[in-house]
């Protein structure tokens, strides 16, 4: 069994996937390791956090542990390139390498960039269910509704900052503009989309940064909405998910006329 899995995910991978997973998963292990040998007022947080991301690292593996007619078996390979890298910027440059506040908009960039990780997310999840259900779908339909995914996850990343400062005392949607000026290393670096005059900037501050990400979100799913309907890769040549399923269904049609 457990010389199958290992099998079956190192066919489903090219070399070099693996040595770029693995270059960043010991990266992250690395600064866990420092983190948790490290005294400072972030206690455990810091090391639990880039743990969780650490985990997300392994999402392909993961998946391969379902069973074989859960549509988390038929996602490829591909997504992961694009996940790890998002876990690995937002935890250990974000977070370790403190670039979150030592980077202006680094915050603001990976919003654009997770979202659109997020619709490509929604693609390989649209064609792993596919496989499953060997239904057919358009490739158009498929990116539409990769899209709409993308949009549920940003909407509910927002309503967890929300939940988050509301009931458990965070600040995640800047509440105090005191803090997120010290915390950006001045008023200078604090982004703004849109400008505001000072007089307004405490009153609306809280509600720009919301809006902000949200913008920001919206960009980086409708950019990479853009590049699937372009180049919809799952449903392309040898990878045309439409193809195998028919394929799939036209064998299986043979060998019960054969029975």
């Amino acid at each position: 069994m457990i010389k199958e899995y290992f099998k079956r995910v190192v066919g489903m991978c090219k070399p070099w996937q693996l040595v770029y997973w693995w270059i960043l998963r010991l990266l992250m292990i690395g600064g866990i390791i420092l983190r948790l040998f490290e005294s400072d007022s972030l206690g455990m947080y810091q090391p639990l956090q880039m743990a969780a991301n650490l985990l997300g690292m392994f999402a392909f593996e993961i998946f391969q542990m379902f069973p074989k007619k859960t549509f988390f078996r038929n996602f490829s390979s591909t997504f992961q390139n694009f996940t790890i890298m998002s876990f690995f910027l937002a935890s250990f440059g974000g977070a370790f390498l403190n670039f979150y506040y030592l980077i202006p908009m680094y915050d603001k960039v990976l919003h654009m960039l997770g979202c659109m990780v997020a619709v490509f997310m929604g693609y390989e999840l649209v064609c792993a269910m596919q496989l499953r259900d060997k239904q057919h779908c358009s490739p158009k339909i498929a990116a539409l509704a990769a899209l709409g995914i993308a949009f549920a996850f940003s909407t509910g990343w927002e309503i967890f900052e929300f939940v988050f400062d509301q009931w458990f005392g965070g600040d995640a949607q800047h509440w105090s503009l005191e803090k997120a000026i010290e915390e950006a290393g001045g008023l200078e670096n604090v982004f703004m989309l849109i400008p505001l005059e000072p007089e307004r900037l405490h009153a609306r501050f809280a509600i720009m940064d919301t809006m902000a990400d949200t913008i920001l979100n919206a960009i980086g799913a409708v950019i990479m909405y853009i590049i699937l309907k372009i180049h919809p890769y799952r449903h392309k040549n040898d990878n045309n998910v439409n193809k195998i399923i028919a394929d799939e269904l036209d064998k299986n049609t043979k060998e019960e006329i054969k029975a």
